[in-house]
């Protein structure tokens, strides 16, 4: 890809790439950190790739950096800024989502191993089916439901929630 190129797939998909950073981090400036690691990674590893859709791609690309974000924020806790602006938005649009909660689904993936990671995410904040996840992660519906319940049960523990609260938040 040349620089015009990679210009026009930020100019185009940068604010998606980054609001999927931001639900899953629930950090604005890991959020601004993992959308230039998306682009670098497009840069360095798709120079000689033809993507039909690119959207997709580059949230496979986000999802790898993000999880990448959680294992070291895991490894090497720290002060987490959270957005107050991702929870106005979600708020706005009819669901109260609270900084807290912002915060605690980032904990609860950050507690899941990267098979339920990217499960979660393609179910819970994609909104695919289980069968689309399914076929998007390669693996059986049956699984995908068994990493949901993990999911769900990493959530009860880390939250101490009921799985209704967990779903309404989500």
């Amino acid at each position: 890809m040349d620089r015009a190129s990679i210009q026009s797939l930020y100019e185009r998909y940068g604010y998606a790439v980054h609001r999927r950073c931001l639900r899953i981090l629930g950090s604005a400036a890991e959020a601004d950190d993992a959308v230039q690691e998306v682009f670098i990674r497009v840069i360095k590893y798709g120079a000689n790739r033809r993507v039909d859709s690119p959207l997709p791609w580059l949230y496979s690309i986000a999802s790898r950096v993000c999880f990448d974000h959680l294992d070291r924020r895991r490894r090497y806790p720290g002060p987490n800024e959270v957005d107050r602006a991702m929870a106005a938005e979600q708020a706005s649009a009819g669901r109260h989502v609270t900084p807290e909660d912002i915060r605690a689904i980032a904990q609860v993936l950050e507690a899941c191993d990267d098979t339920v990671r990217e499960v979660a995410v393609l179910y819970h904040f994609d909104q695919l089916t289980q069968e689309e996840v399914a076929a998007h992660v390669g693996v059986s519906r049956k699984t995908v439901k068994l990493r949901l319940a993990k999911f769900m049960a990493a959530a009860r523990k880390k939250l101490g929630v009921a799985p209704d609260r967990i779903k309404e938040t989500l």
